[in-house]
């Protein structure tokens, strides 16, 4: 009974921490396949397929990489074979034009990715005052006037605080992805 009791402790913790990863990547998942499928109900099945697939091979993932990293791998094999199933459906795209797409978005989605790491850590090294704007604005998704209530400030000072925001996070980001290259 004991043995029993550890198994399904080790199951639940398996299951939670899968759900951790993926909830908050499933957004990018589906984002990814989206850009690889026209059809909205294709893409829906892929995922699906994409996330019974990263549960079946959960335990070979590697805890220090990026889970998102991950199931694009997954997502790529399972579009190429949609595309092998479905040809009399679609345009016969090539094997190798598929491979150079799902490559190239790929890619793509590596770059936003490390962008949206950079943007992190630059919006951590911003002065607290600017973080509390860009908590109330973006995060809060107050308006203009309510930040510049809330802040005692005047409209146009706050567009100007904005302003000068994004440029300093867009520099920050930009030289991080320079040292990178």
């Amino acid at each position: 009974m004991a043995d029993e009791n550890r198994h399904d402790d080790a199951d639940t913790q398996k299951e939670e921490e899968f759900a951790r990863l993926l909830t908050p990547s499933y957004r990018a998942i589906y984002a990814y396949t989206r850009t690889l499928l026209p059809n909205v109900a294709d893409a829906e099945d892929c995922v699906q397929e994409v996330s019974l697939q990263l549960w079946r091979k959960f335990d070979e993932f590697d805890r220090t990489g990026s889970f998102s990293r991950w199931a694009r791998g997954f997502i790529r094999k399972v579009v190429k074979n949609h595309y092998r199933r479905s040809r009399p459906h679609y345009l016969a795209l090539d094997e190798a034009l598929i491979d150079r797409l799902i490559k190239i978005q790929g890619a793509a989605q590596e770059l936003l990715e490390l962008r949206r790491e950079w943007l992190l850590e630059c919006l951590e090294r911003l002065p607290a005052a600017d973080r509390k704007l860009i908590n109330l604005y973006y995060e809060q998704e107050e308006s203009v006037p309510d930040t510049a209530a809330t802040t005692n400030r005047t409209p146009a000072a706050i567009y100007q605080s904005l302003r000068r925001i994004r440029l300093a996070l867009f520099h920050c980001v930009d030289r991080h992805l320079r040292r990178e290259e």
